[in-house]
């Protein structure tokens, strides 16, 4: 065919543009969904195919037909949504997807499923500018956006509109066909790892992430509509509380991505925790975290069901312990140096810090947590009645260790300076973790020394991280994994209780009596212990109280 000299316009056309529309590939939609499943299985799954091979061994012929079942999952999974008119805009899409999503499972063992991708919609700008290394943009030019240029580049083939549509439901068709007949010619097998192996199945691209956003969105539906049923309604201030004769503090420090195994208070044998190590403090070292990320540990922890009945329906279908105090009488606040309350403080005010709040804390453009000493100071010399304060770290959150603590404190000092692990031996990663759990044992102790330097306020605090960290471990880097595959780094946190005198006489409690007990549930504490503690410990008395999850049960004389 004899291309016109002109564009549609009227236009005369370049050679170099004769030459691009001249070299135009003519494809059916079935075709390109073919082709570009093809290349996805081929450039996307590296992480998949070194787990199938670690599963099946030199068993040849079953990694060929899983490699099958792979492309006809991926297959599937994009001609679902690419409907006659959106054929080539979805591929290009899906092309990026699986870019993005091969970079960050093959880099740092991640799995992109609902919770990690409700994890980037809550992402701050300065965490994904660290995600943002030259090694990802390469990739992502390299096996997305080049190739997705490609398939808009494309021309669908010129046929009648019946038979354009048809070729949607014939890839669905299509695509269900390969997968039966490749997995009833070893049914045994491919049944039992689809069981046993769900992180072989979880690491096929774009299969995981495309179902992740379909559960995120249906998720984000039902919740977006649900009206948070008030809990507690019975709760009210016991004796002890009443007759304290000063006003009292319960101040609450969640912690980021601390995990346990890296606490010199436990068993690890790096000195990461000098300044706690010399307070009068209750360690808990074997904690299990409710999740392996924010958006799921911290609405849990302040819910009253329990973490085996959490979800992101349960936690926005009932108000929580901060709401249970609020309505009790006691002033609730959350400061935030992070991500937000993720809802936990809805009903509650809620301050998130600037740079400008403290121009010391943020001198390397992004805050660390010794933000947060000008608000306690404030609030222990203005305090007037029972107050519940919640401090949300920036503790140990990855990849950018090394901006969780000043330059000048780097007492393990070959750290890594990069937020691209890439560019670091695993010590230098190692030691930048280690020095973050040193900065947050100084900010602790920071803590509470200034409370307990003043006598106008009866104050406690109890400290628990949300979820750990992969620092390597089996390929694996930060957190965020499948519960179900989670490494017990990434499930395991430490938490810190701390007592002032005043606090003690006022509420009778005997400090020993808390150690022993503690002691005593070691390896038995959860993320559920943390409302109940914390109504024992403000002595608020309600039915939803469990006494056995309250680690000052029987302490209070």
């Amino acid at each position: 065919m004899t291309l016109p000299a002109t564009d549609p316009a009227g236009r005369p056309r370049s050679r170099i543009a004769n030459l691009i529309v001249r070299g135009r590939p003519t494809l059916s939609p079935l075709t390109l969904k073919i082709v570009v499943a093809t290349f996805l299985l081929a450039t996307a799954n590296a992480t998949f195919f070194a787990r199938l091979n670690d599963y099946l061994g030199d068993r040849t012929l079953l990694v060929a037909l899983a490699s099958v079942l792979a492309w006809a999952s991926i297959l599937f999974s994009l001609s679902l949504f690419t409907l006659p008119s959106l054929v080539r805009p979805v591929l290009a899409l899906g092309l990026i997807l699986g870019a993005v999503a091969s970079h960050f499972q093959d880099r740092l063992g991640v799995v992109i499923d609902r919770d990690m991708l409700q994890n980037a919609v809550n992402t701050t700008g300065n965490e994904s500018r660290h995600l943002m290394t030259w090694d990802f943009l390469s990739h992502l030019v390299l096996f997305g956006l080049i190739p997705a240029g490609l398939v808009l580049w494309t021309r669908a083939k010129p046929m009648v509109w019946w038979k354009h549509a048809l070729h949607y439901p014939v890839a669905i068709v299509l695509s269900l066909a390969v997968f039966a007949g490749a997995i009833m010619t070893d049914y045994r097998t491919f049944s039992s790892m689809f069981r046993e192996q769900r992180e072989i199945t979880s690491s096929v691209l774009p299969l995981t992430p495309i179902a992740g956003a379909v559960r995120l969105a249906k998720q984000t539906l039902v919740t977006s509509t649900l009206v948070a049923e008030p809990i507690g309604q019975d709760a009210r201030k016991g004796a002890r509380l009443a007759s304290a004769g000063k006003p009292t503090l319960t101040l609450v420090v969640v912690g980021e991505t601390a995990r346990a195994q890296n606490w010199s208070l436990g068993t690890y044998d790096r000195p990461t925790n000098p300044e706690l190590a010399r307070r009068d403090i209750v360690y808990l070292d074997n904690v299990t975290s409710c999740g392996t990320s924010t958006a799921v540990s911290m609405p849990c922890m302040f819910a009253h069901y329990g973490m085996e009945n959490h979800s992101q329906t349960a936690s926005r279908s009932y108000q929580n312990l901060l709401d249970l105090f609020s309505q009790t009488g006691f002033d609730v606040q959350w400061f935030d140096n992070n991500t937000g309350s993720l809802g936990v403080a809805a009903r509650i005010p809620e301050t998130r810090f600037q740079l400008s709040d403290s121009p010391e804390a943020c001198a390397m453009g992004e805050c660390t947590d010794m933000v947060f000493l000008p608000t306690l100071d404030k609030l222990l010399s203005s305090i007037t009645k029972d107050t519940v304060i919640v401090y949300h770290q920036i503790g140990s959150h990855g990849p950018a260790y090394y901006m969780r603590y000043p330059e000048s404190f780097r007492p393990f000092p070959d750290d890594c300076r990069s937020a691209d692990f890439g560019k670091c031996r695993p010590e230098q990663i190692v030691n930048a973790y280690d020095n973050t759990i040193a900065y947050t044992d100084l900010f602790l102790a920071t803590l509470i020394d200034r409370m307990a330097a003043q006598d106008r306020v009866a104050a406690s605090m109890l400290y628990v991280s949300d979820h750990g960290e992969s620092l390597g471990e089996g390929g694996i880097y930060l957190h965020a994994a499948p519960y179900f595959m989670a490494p017990e780094v990434q499930t395991r946190v430490p938490m810190v209780l701390w007592t002032s005198p005043a606090y003690r006489a006022a509420m009778g409690l005997d400090q020993a009596c808390v150690k022993t007990r503690a002691a005593e549930r070691a390896g038995h504490v959860s993320h559920d212990a943390v409302f109940h503690t914390l109504l024992g410990l403000a002595d608020v008395e309600t039915a939803l109280h469990n006494p056995d999850l309250d680690l000052t049960t029987g302490c209070h004389g």
